[in-house]
C-alpha cells in the first residue's frame, strides 16, 4: 500500500496550504499538538468553508480600503462573524483557537 499524500514534506509549506496528493485527492497542511506539520485529507465541508472565508475576506478588505471599516483587523473580525453566521459548522475549520475558547467559555458567578 502506498502513501497518498503529496511527495514533498508538509514542513516545507505554510499552514492551510492545499496540494494534490499522489492519489489525486486534495491534502491540507495541519499541525499536531507537538507542532509537527503533516498532510491531512481535505474534507468537502472544510474546502467549502475555506473558500467562502477567503472570498468574504477579499470583499471586506476591499471595503476597508474604501473606508467602510476602521482597520483591517475589524474587517477580519467581521468576516469571521459573517461566515460563521451563515455556516455555523465552519467554526471547526476557520476559527482560531482563541475564538473557539471564547465561544465555549461559560462565565462563572463570583461569590
Amino acid at each position: 500500500m502506498t502513501r497518498g499524500a503529496p511527495i514533498s514534506p508538509a514542513k516545507n509549506f505554510n499552514m492551510k496550504t492545499i496540494k494534490k496528493g499522489i492519489d489525486k485527492k486534495e491534502y491540507i497542511v495541519a499541525k499536531k499538538k507537538n507542532n509537527i506539520k503533516y498532510w491531512k485529507k481535505l474534507k468537502p465541508l472544510e474546502k467549502k468553508c475555506l473558500r467562502s472565508f477567503k472570498k468574504k475576506l477579499t470583499t471586506n478588505l476591499a471595503e476597508y480600503k474604501k473606508g467602510i471599516y476602521i482597520s483591517s483587523k475589524q474587517a477580519l473580525a467581521i468576516t469571521y462573524s459573517q461566515v460563521l453566521k451563515k455556516e455555523p459548522k465552519c467554526s471547526k475549520y476557520i476559527s482560531s483557537r482563541k475564538f473557539k475558547k471564547s465561544k465555549n467559555k461559560k462565565s462563572k458567578n463570583k461569590k
